[in-house]
């Protein structure tokens, strides 16, 4: 089934009554409104830049945070596993327990930065590079 703008589906469902033990099926049609889905973002055309680097700058901060956070996590979890398996074995593996829990770590801090680079290399900024270099360079590098 179409109709002009909605995405219409049939789906058939079917269910066992609970008192009488019979089986039932229904058809149901689903219509889904295709011009509803993910919405443009509202930014003015002077700002857009800017909004943009605060995205990057922000998943830069989230990716930070959680690379602390994943860290910590390993550590918790080997130094428990460490003191389980033997007599003061928290103490006797921190330095393992310490490397892969920098090494988790590392892995997602590994994000922050391309999330960092990709705010300042811009269309916007790459003209501004290119101009200062030139005005840099003066007669001479021309």
């Amino acid at each position: 089934m179409s109709i002009q703008g909605k995405d219409v589906t049939t789906e058939t469902q079917v269910r066992v009554d609970g008192h009488s033990g019979q089986v039932m099926a229904t058809e149901v049609v689903i219509e889904r409104d295709l011009s509803v889905g993910k919405r443009k973002r509202k930014t003015s055309k002077g700002l857009k830049n800017l909004d943009k680097a605060h995205d990057n700058v922000s998943r830069a901060m989230e990716n930070l945070s959680a690379s602390v956070s994943d860290g910590l996590k390993t550590y918790r979890r080997e130094q428990k596993a460490s003191a389980e398996r033997k007599k003061d074995g928290a103490l006797r593996d921190l330095m393992k327990n310490s490397g892969k829990a920098m090494s988790d770590s590392l892995k997602t801090l590994s994000k922050v930065p391309r999330d960092l680079t990709r705010t300042i290399d811009s269309k916007r900024n790459r003209k501004q590079v290119r101009a200062i270099a030139k005005f840099i360079a003066g007669p001479l590098g021309r």
